[in-house]
């Protein structure tokens, strides 16, 4: 039987075995640490946040978004709205619905943000307003 042993030399002196062990296993933590962080921070394009805020004069949707989900997110504007809303540039525009409601609509890639004032439009309004901000959230929940 053939037995190796390996040591390493340092300023100090001689290092023992179990010291390179334990260096080894910290280098190996800092590799698996620098992988996960990498791999995490490349793979964020996950994140979704949806707020909504229901008052007795104003109707306030919010959402941020994966960039990836623009191309969808214009497709389901155009079909319900019938307003081909260039969602994938800068827009801050006022929308006249098909039955006369006006809703105030900003959006960037990435980030969608919705006014409906009640006061301004009636009940009926806000219920297709609420339907349509339910679908804008479904549209981004997909994966």
């Amino acid at each position: 039987m053939q037995y190796q042993l390996s040591l390493s030399y340092s300023p100090n002196g001689l290092i023992n075995q179990s010291t390179t062990k334990e260096m080894k296993k910290i280098t190996y933590a800092i590799m698996l640490l620098t992988i996960t962080l990498g791999f995490g921070c490349k793979t964020n394009n996950s994140n979704l946040s949806i707020h909504v805020k229901d008052t007795e004069t104003a109707f306030i949707y919010d959402a941020v978004y994966p960039v990836s989900k623009t191309g969808r997110l214009k497709n389901y504007i155009v079909k319900q709205l019938r307003n081909d809303l260039p969602v994938d540039q800068k827009v801050d525009t006022t929308v006249k619905l098909p039955d006369g409601e006006r809703v105030k609509i900003k959006a960037t890639e990435g980030a969608l943000s919705i006014y409906f004032d009640k006061q301004h439009n009636s009940a009926e309004g806000f219920i297709k307003i609420k339907k349509f901000t339910d679908g804008v959230s479904e549209v981004l929940s997909e994966r």
